[in-house]
């Protein structure tokens, strides 16, 4: 026998497995304690992060409504402009009876014209019997406005106004802000430009090397 090993009594291995057995059971009361604590943590947090959506949820939709809001305003304020817009320059030209030399002798405002599928609104158009002026009226006249005329207003008018298909048919954009460069585009393009006058009631139409379409 090992003189290493102890011999141990049936009566100390009872008592050792009793020691045991209580620690098993403690560890056990313990790990049942922590997982308690852990579920009662975690329903703490999934509560707390419940109200936490809630809240941000609450937050996106009353942020949802003041975006909505702004946009109103603001599309209001620009049809406002718009709107403005249209009827100084209407004001101004209703009752010409020349532009840059080319004589009018009928005014028609907000044109609107379909044909099938196909219809467009043209803000003031200018005639006589042989030529044709339309007028795109915008309060800030933007770069891609001049494409669009080129690309749809005025492929638009030839086809929905078939009866004035021996006009010339000549295209000028009027605001009351327009950059130089999309000025300088407009004329390059053969448009006549329109502005306002020295803040009067006034208009003064620029180009005099026009294109007609």
């Amino acid at each position: 026998m090992d003189s290493g090993e102890k011999d141990y009594s049936f009566q100390e291995i009872r008592q050792m497995m009793a020691e045991n057995a209580i620690q098993l059971r403690e560890l056990k009361i313990s790990q049942a304690q922590t997982d308690e604590q852990i579920r009662a943590s975690q329903a703490k947090t999934d509560e707390q992060m419940k109200r936490t959506d809630e809240q941000m949820k609450r937050t996106d939709e009353r942020l949802s409504a003041k975006l909505e809001k702004l946009s109103k305003e603001l599309g209001n304020i620009g049809n406002n402009n718009g709107a403005v817009a249209e009827e100084f320059f209407w004001n101004a030209l209703k009752n010409i009876k020349e532009f840059k030399g080319i004589k009018v002798d009928f005014a028609d405002r907000n044109v609107y014209r379909q044909k099938g599928l196909l219809a467009d609104e043209f803000d003031a158009v200018l005639w006589n019997g042989s030529s044709v002026i339309i007028v795109e009226t915008k309060y800030k006249i933007h770069p891609n406005l001049i494409e669009k005329i080129k690309e749809k207003k005025i492929p638009n008018f030839k086809k929905l106004f078939s009866d004035k298909a021996d006009h010339k048919i000549y295209y000028a954009i009027a605001g009351f802000a327009i950059p130089n460069q999309v000025a300088e585009e407009a004329k390059r393009e053969g448009f006549f430009v329109i502005k306002q006058f020295a803040d009067s009631e006034n208009i003064i139409i620029e180009n005099n090397e026009i294109k007609a379409y």
